[in-house]
């Protein structure tokens, strides 16, 4: 039946941790939009829960509103996508290494995929609804209120990289192995 299918599908669905890596992300997203859907639905007016609070923000800005009001919705949506696309291609090399990894990756792309989603079907912006905040604290003598809005996504996008975790340390410890090789022998052209 699978010999029907297209060579990478059958790529993906005869390797094991590929398909996991798969399920992982379709369930993922699944869950991310269908909260926000939930939030947009009956969340009008904040509602207390315990620590948190309930209530729809749109961030149509990167991460943490960077940019807002400074970049055009374009740019924002076409960064993301970069993004997205960076993380699919790097995780077609590593991701299939291990479970880890590829539940890392998988979690990665299906919030990428969230928060893609809602920029380009949800108004051009990402639907938040859980606060968390606010915190007090003292700054360089000064007293911040801060807080944080997030959602499903996010919350999947601090675990894949949590997860990736080990990864991400192998390629630092690689890449500045490499730094100082080459600037060892840009050091010795120097001298010489």
């Amino acid at each position: 039946m699978t010999r029907r299918l297209p060579a990478p599908v059958r790529a993906v669905i005869d390797h094991d941790v590929l398909r996991f890596a798969v399920l992982v992300a379709i369930a993922v997203f699944l869950i991310d939009w269908t909260t926000k859907s939930w939030a947009l639905e009956t969340l009008q007016h904040g509602v207390p829960d315990g620590a948190l609070m309930r209530g729809v923000e749109r961030n149509a800005a990167l991460a943490f509103s960077t940019g807002e009001g400074r970049l055009p919705s374009a740019a924002v949506i076409g960064l993301r996508m970069l993004a997205l696309v960076g993380v699919v291609v790097v995780s077609r090399r590593v991701g299939a290494r291990n479970r880890r990894l590829a539940a890392g990756f998988a979690l990665l792309i299906a919030g990428g995929c969230g928060t893609a989603a809602d920029v380009l079907f949800r108004g051009g912006a990402v639907v938040d609804f859980i606060h968390a905040g606010p915190f007090t604290f003292e700054l360089n003598g000064e007293l911040v209120h801060a807080g944080v809005v997030f959602n499903a996504a996010d919350i999947a996008i601090l675990l894949s990289l949590a997860l990736l975790a080990p990864l991400i340390q192998e390629w630092a410890a690689g890449g500045q192995r490499k730094l100082a090789e080459w600037e060892a022998r840009w050091l010795s052209r120097q001298r010489a």
